[in-house]
């Protein structure tokens, strides 16, 4: 009877302790997206690019931030990232400060400053190249990205606990907790995007029937409507060198590497083009953090 008692308090005491845990959990990321600025002079005339900061495997984790990134360089917008946590007014990176206008969600950043600094990256592309272009975006963004979310955040809880540090929680324990705390999270966003409601082997089919339509598009050119890169490409980059390099053991990369060559030389192209202080960026960014 008393080991029952026990039982019973201990099990209240540690639901607490974890409502509490939680509670606490929250009001930092709250903290985080409600973060004031810091004084600062106004950057006229450059990008403020607010966006995760690197790991020790890949310049961000995110493929839009990423994508993002890789319009800014395509196009020699000027801007500078920040990697201070600040999220937008939807709860999400990336997002940009211009000249004192603050603009959500990559997409609609590529709109205002296209319109801003009056560039089309797809001028050169006929309207049924647009059309196709535009078409496998959004199945890249709203499909294929899923598929790594789930990987991510679902199917490999040791590559959550890896990016849980991004949030600024390096304790073991609370590493833990963290990484529950967000598949807990994503679970609920993969259920309602539809998704989620899949098998596991169901999951990785979408990703790798998306794959193999985009390698199939790009065939042995360098960019994938041609000699000049578009937006998709810095999409694809997005997408693809996250699967190779942050979680180089899913079923995405491992079809990447062996079959889809393409998309693998496709990417170090962007890489080697856009970025070369990849590995520079890298080693500044992440000397405060133990990834």
């Amino acid at each position: 009877m008393a080991f029952e008692l026990y039982s019973v308090i201990f099990a209240v005491l540690f639901a607490c302790g974890c409502l509490v845990l939680l509670l606490v959990v929250q009001a930092v990321l709250v903290s985080m997206r409600l973060k004031p600025k810091k004084n600062q002079s106004p950057r006229h005339g450059k990008v403020v690019l607010h966006q995760m900061p690197p790991n020790s495997r890949v310049l961000n984790v995110s493929p839009s931030c990423l994508k993002l990134e890789t319009y800014l360089r395509m196009n020699k917008v000027p801007y500078e990232s920040d990697y201070s946590f600040r999220m937008s007014s939807k709860g999400k990176v990336p997002w940009i400060e211009y000249n004192g206008t603050s603009v959500a969600d990559s997409n609609f950043i590529v709109r205002f400053l296209n319109e801003e600094f009056q560039l089309d990256p797809d001028a050169h592309l006929s309207v049924e190249e647009k059309a196709i272009a535009h078409t496998m975006l959004v199945t890249l963004e709203e499909n294929t990205y899923w598929t790594l979310i789930y990987h991510s955040f679902v199917a490999d809880l040791a590559d959550t606990r890896s990016m849980s540090p991004l949030l600024g929680v390096t304790p073991i324990p609370l590493n833990y907790v963290m990484s529950w705390l967000a598949s807990h999270y994503l679970r609920q966003n993969l259920w309602g995007h539809g998704i989620g409601r899949h098998s596991r082997e169901e999951i990785y089919s979408i990703a790798e029937r998306d794959l193999r339509a985009v390698s199939q598009v790009l065939g042995t050119k360098r960019f994938i409507m041609g000699s000049k890169p578009c937006l998709l490409d810095a999409a694809i980059f997005g997408l693809v060198a996250v699967f190779l390099w942050n979680v180089p053991h899913s079923p995405q990369a491992k079809l990447i590497r062996s079959q889809l060559k393409n998309l693998e030389a496709h990417c170090y192209t962007i890489k080697e083009e856009y970025f070369p202080d990849w590995d520079e960026l890298i080693l500044k960014n992440t000397n405060s953090l133990d990834y």
